[in-house]
């Protein structure tokens, strides 16, 4: 299929797919960024076919801003961490103290965990340490963990390793590896979140992943409010943009955005609501 064929065929698909369902898996919609708009947000994003978003916690009081945030509109999930930038800021007894917050139905993963050596690279081991007790916590609950992995691709996996974090199931957002990060997350049984960075013209590593990964491993996120696709760079993300995201891994993939919609709302269902599902099921 040529080229510009693809191109029509996901702008034709776009402008006639609002009945589509679409789920941005990682955002924080609760930052004061959304503070005097937020409804507006999300009325825009479900105009535009977003059913569900995952509102990740970036420390403690954020993390219960995040629950507190999707208990106000049906279809809002949360995940509760500390953030790897965060990690000489908090100790390990205030992460285990969000483990009560897992209680709440709307509570479905642990995270975002893991390292950060692009900003924060002196507090590696605080990190380190911090990324081990997250998975700790991951397995108690049954839950799956959200990965932030910046710069610290082998540290990251290593420590997955040693800890047996594949076991929990999860994904690694906002992924900025190459294909074989990406073989070795997908042989793990790990999911790869692609965000709006795919839109960007330098972003070739990118599409290669994508073009590797096959749809059953791909999530879709916005991190709103960072990182907005094309057209939108240099303003405010927000979850609608979501559908720029879908177009280009259409486009990369020459599949449908139907396709591409359908197979990411599946696989967030099948990582974050079903195994959460599964848990109360084994509670007496």
């Amino acid at each position: 299929m040529k080229y510009e064929q693809v191109i029509i065929g996901c702008m034709m698909n776009a402008h006639n797919s609002y009945d589509i369902e679409l789920i941005d898996s990682h955002n924080h919609l609760h930052f004061h960024e959304y503070k005097k708009d937020r409804d507006d947000v999300v009325n825009r994003a479900v105009a535009a076919g977003v059913s569900s978003m995952l509102l990740v916690g970036i420390d403690p009081k954020d993390s219960r801003r995040a629950l507190e945030c999707a208990r106000q509109h049906a279809g809002l999930y949360a995940a509760i961490g500390i953030h790897p930038q965060m990690a000489a800021t908090y100790t390990i007894d205030e992460l285990y103290s969000l483990a009560e917050l897992a209680k709440d139905p709307n509570v479905v993963a642990v995270g975002e965990t893991g390292f950060d050596l692009f900003r924060k690279p002196q507090t590696e081991d605080n990190q380190r340490e911090l990324f081990a007790a997250h998975i700790n916590l991951a397995k108690e609950l049954g839950l799956p963990v959200i990965i932030h992995d910046r710069d610290a691709h082998e540290k990251t996996t290593l420590v997955m390793d040693e800890m047996d974090g594949w076991a929990t199931g999860g994904v690694f957002h906002c992924f900025s590896g190459d294909v074989s990060l990406a073989r070795k997350v997908l042989d793990e049984g790990f999911y790869v979140s692609i965000p709006g960075v795919v839109t960007y013209k330098n972003a070739s590593r990118l599409h290669e992943v994508v073009a590797f990964c096959p749809l059953e491993t791909l999530l879709i996120e916005t991190d709103a409010p960072y990182l907005s696709p094309v057209p939108y760079r240099g303003k405010r993300n927000e979850p609608s943009y979501i559908r720029q995201t879908v177009m280009e891994i259409a486009r990369i993939k020459e599949v449908s955005f139907r396709g591409v919609a359908q197979a990411t709302a599946e696989n967030f269902r099948r990582l974050f609501l079903q195994k959460k599902r599964n848990n109360n099921q084994l509670k007496p």
